[in-house]
């Protein structure tokens, strides 16, 4: 014997080197019944008592993923139809903003033609009554001109009267003179 060989070696047993490869290999078939026997009590004990949990576990996995995967889309969803939203009113804000804009712009404008037109009428509301002053006070200068050139008339006529020339020739020669100042 070896000096390292243990007793349960294939070759304390009184068996070749040669047969220690092939037995492995070879078929007993005591520990083969015992091997199905095994087998076959661990496949009913784990369908007894694991088999059910395991199946509930991936079911309830199963079913975790695929509410997860549901959310998901809904989120999804949810979310491209709010950006949908989103862009819609964003559209709308600026459509209203143009609106806004042109109202401002027109309002803008009318208030800018209000006031040309306003100080047009102004303009000629004061050129209406500067004119009327000045055809006024030319009349007042007409007629105080028109009294004044009466008064020297008036004197002459009587420095005429004076000297001793008839009635009719004095007051002929003062309508002359009147004519000839109207005119």
């Amino acid at each position: 014997m070896h000096e390292n060989s243990s007793p349960n070696t294939v070759e304390s047993v009184g068996h070749a080197p040669e047969a220690r490869e092939f037995a492995l290999l070879q078929f007993d078939p005591g520990v083969g019944i015992w091997t199905l026997i095994t087998f076959g009590l661990l496949v009913l004990l784990l369908r007894k008592f694991a088999w059910k949990p395991i199946l509930g576990s991936m079911d309830a996995r199963e079913k975790k993923i695929k509410d997860s995967i549901d959310n998901a889309e809904r989120l999804k969803k949810a979310t491209e139809e709010q950006s949908i939203k989103q862009k819609e009113m964003l559209e709308q804000t600026r459509i209203e903003a143009a609106e806004i804009i042109s109202e401002a712009r027109k309002t803008a404008e009318e208030l800018k033609d209000n006031v040309i037109n306003s100080a047009k009428e102004e303009k000629a509301k004061i050129l209406d009554s500067a004119n009327k002053d000045i055809n006024q006070l030319t009349q007042q200068a007409k007629n105080e001109l028109r009294d004044f050139v009466g008064e020297i008339a008036i004197g002459a006529a009587e420095k005429i009267i004076r000297k001793s020339l008839d009635d009719k020739v004095s007051q002929k020669i003062v309508d002359e003179y009147i004519e000839e100042i109207e005119v």
